[in-house]
């Protein structure tokens, strides 16, 4: 892949608006040290996690060249403070703390604006999506894939813990958004926080996302031919409190009523 050298500095952004076996695997390292990627985590309130799921993110890129992006919407418990403060000295990790705007989506695609590199993962700082399955995620452009979604929903994976409630709501959401928006309906998981793109798709596409699914956003406005879908578990957060809300799901509505009418959409 290649590199998009940054000229950002450190710190916090201002808001503007073996034997063989030895062997194959030194080769698959020094492949892998090849690769680059821009890991994109939005956060709000997150100073319980945020700690957990960069260095889980760390040790799962080791053998990657990466930056690791801490989207903040200005937390109230300042997690951009404590990422600043904590990863001052690291090369990898930096923080863009935003005060103008707020929302997960939005979060996100300004991760895309700040990314260095030519692919951009998205995770949450929860913890509900495994940070060890990124490598699977990268590995799937050496296969020409263009999005690679992390999947609750192909074999393999699945969610743990969820409530009746929640396991109907989600249902009924992936119904109306694959009769609402016809080209994610070979796609198992399109409404996956857990995903990473060829950032080259997203260069010239007018993101305006609503809400917390900035997946949907990606699908239908973005020029792609392939999209592999990695199996993982979901599973709830173990601190913090849940973003959810149900001014969430109004959001999700609005947003696939924007997505349907949208003369940018596929």
């Amino acid at each position: 892949m290649t590199d998009r050298p940054s000229q950002r500095g450190r710190g916090i952004a201002p808001d503007s608006g073996s034997g063989t076996q030895h062997s194959s695997r030194e080769e698959q390292a020094t492949a892998s040290r090849g690769r680059s990627v821009s890991i994109i985590i939005p956060t709000y309130n997150e100073r319980e996690n945020i700690e957990r799921v960069v260095e889980r993110c760390r040790d799962a890129l080791a053998d990657y060249r990466f930056e690791i992006v801490v989207v903040d919407d200005d937390s109230p418990d300042k997690t951009w403070q404590l990422v600043a403060d904590s990863y001052a000295d690291a090369e990898t990790v930096r923080i863009v703390r935003r005060t103008q705007e707020s929302g997960l989506a939005t979060a996100v695609s300004r991760g895309f604006d700040e990314a260095s590199y030519e692919c951009c993962a998205v995770i949450d700082a929860d913890l509900q999506h495994p940070p060890e399955k990124l490598p699977e995620l990268i590995a799937a452009f050496d296969d020409g894939a263009d999005i690679a979604i992390g999947s609750r929903h192909v074999d393999g994976g699945g969610v743990e813990n969820w409530s009746r409630f929640r396991r109907i709501v989600s249902r009924g959401a992936m119904a109306i958004t694959k009769l609402v928006l016809p080209p994610t309906r070979n796609i198992a998981d399109p409404m996956s926080g857990f995903f990473a793109i060829r950032r080259e798709l997203i260069d010239d596409v007018a993101l305006a996302p609503t809400g917390y699914k900035i997946l949907l956003e990606v699908l239908m406005k973005c020029d792609y031919e392939r999209v592999v879908e990695i199996p993982y578990v979901f599973t709830e957060r173990e601190r913090g409190e849940s973003k959810l809300s149900a001014d969430e799901y109004w959001e999700f509505l609005e947003h696939i009523y924007q997505l349907r009418r949208s003369p940018d959409t596929n």
